[in-house]
């Protein structure tokens, strides 16, 4: 499956002949990234790459989670995935990253507008979340750009290397996304 966002981007499920661009854009922004994803300082070699990304593969074939490689055109930037499925409730989260240079064109906005679609188009899903660290700006912007509603408040619920934060939860339901109101 792969979802062509626009003429030069598009996601797919990652494979593990994508280790090697994943592993050398963590690297590359390793210092940026680590603030807000705790797992950038355990991933470190190539091996520790393909068993991630051989991991998203069996959450994929489990129907339990899909891990989307971001690619402008041919280059690896960045990752979008659905996870935690609950298929009693039909729901489920939206996760991403993006390496620093391509940050402020729009991109994970695109990229996480198409995937929302297709959870509620293809996957049969009623909502999708998004939660985020207070303090992550960036992070939150993109379900703010897509108006998705603020559903809540966790008080100090993440902690980023001793410092804890409040999580914020943003939420979608179908009914009003493809209304357009979502």
């Amino acid at each position: 499956m792969r979802i062509l966002v626009n003429e030069h981007l598009h996601i797919r499920p990652l494979n593990i002949e994508d280790a090697p661009q994943f592993l050398m854009t963590v690297n590359a922004g390793r210092a940026y990234l680590r603030q807000w994803l705790l797992w950038v300082d355990e991933l470190t070699t190539l091996n520790q790459v393909e068993m991630t990304i051989k991991e998203a593969i069996e959450y994929a074939k489990n129907g339990r989670g899909y891990r989307y490689g971001v690619f402008m055109d041919s280059r690896f930037i960045g990752v979008v995935e659905v996870k935690n499925i609950n298929r009693f409730s039909d729901n489920a989260q939206i996760g991403y990253w993006l390496a620093e240079e391509w940050q402020g064109k729009g991109i994970m906005t695109d990229c996480v507008r198409a995937l929302t679609t297709y959870c509620f188009n293809e996957l049969g899903l009623h909502s999708v979340s998004v939660s985020c660290a207070d303090a992550n700006q960036k992070s939150r912007a993109v379900p703010e750009r897509l108006r998705f509603v603020q559903e809540g408040r966790l008080r100090d619920c993440m902690r980023y290397y001793g410092v804890f934060y409040d999580e914020i939860i943003y939420g979608a339901l179908k009914r009003d996304w493809n209304a357009g109101t979502g």
